[in-house]
């Protein structure tokens, strides 16, 4: 369904979709008059967890959109999937109200997937807050881009191994950044568990990280910790053991701010 954002928020339509998942689809297009367009759409059981999309702002070229849980997240046997598109020269921001947390699952497992497309001169900006892995969780997460010519991309993530006082899950996490012609900017696969993680991490429970591609940030921003990729682009990575002295915090202010420009 297409939305004319000047008159309303965007609205979302859920169908029958897959029993065992949901999949939330956003897309942003320019309009030749007036705002610019959101089209949404939710599928899958709709007794089960899924993402809402909910309109917070809009100009004639860029949105904010929050995307709202519906229903605890994560659990066993949840298969959140979730689609974003941004057309050429458009732009998009998306907010997550909260973090999340993959709970205990007993021997299940849980997948969250989200595959990413950015047209000619697009911009996407995502802040995402903590994901939290707690004791016995079982996730997969794969997250692929697609980036296409003059694009421009900032990205903020963060895995908290377990809760306060707990040790973390088990995790196996896919970052797949790669261009218009597919060829691959950024490939990671991170890979936790509660016998492996201190040979991967140390005795740190925070990853957090904070990805710009498509522009060139100042080399005086946040010097430690930083990784200028050959493609083009800078990647902050740290590690620690509490979230608020972990993430780069003036890394994601400076890229959120260039990339929302």
């Amino acid at each position: 369904m297409t939305i004319s954002l000047s008159a309303r928020p965007p609205e979302h339509v859920g169908d029958a979709g897959t029993a065992a998942g949901s999949r939330t689809t956003v897309r942003v297009e320019l309009h030749p008059h007036g705002r610019v367009r959101v089209h949404t759409r939710t599928s899958g059981d709709p007794s089960r967890p899924r993402l809402r999309p909910v309109l917070l702002s809009s100009t004639t070229t860029s949105a904010r959109v929050c995307l709202v849980p519906e229903g605890a997240l994560l659990l066993a046997d949840d298969e959140v999937e979730l689609v974003v598109e941004v057309g050429p020269g458009a732009g998009l921001e998306l907010v997550e109200p909260g973090g999340t947390v993959a709970y205990d699952m007993r021997g299940g497992t849980a997948r969250w997937d989200v595959d990413v497309t950015l047209g000619d001169h697009a911009r996407l900006v995502w802040g995402g807050e903590p994901f939290v892995l707690a004791a016995g969780a079982d996730v997969r997460r794969h997250t692929r881009v697609r980036v296409g010519t003059g694009a421009r991309l900032a990205l903020r993530e963060t895995l908290v191994r377990g809760r306060h006082g707990e040790p973390g899950g088990r995790m196996v996490q896919r970052l797949e950044v790669v261009d218009q012609d597919a060829s691959p900017l950024v490939v990671e696969e991170l890979a936790v568990d509660p016998s492996t993680a201190r040979g991967v991490l140390g005795l740190h429970r925070v990853v957090a990280s904070v990805l710009a591609l498509g522009l060139d940030l100042p080399a005086e921003v946040l010097t430690e910790d930083r990784y200028d990729l050959e493609a083009g682009g800078t990647w902050w990575r740290r590690l620690g053991d509490e979230v608020h002295r972990t993430v780069a915090q003036d890394a994601w202010s400076t890229a959120r701010e260039q990339v929302s420009r």
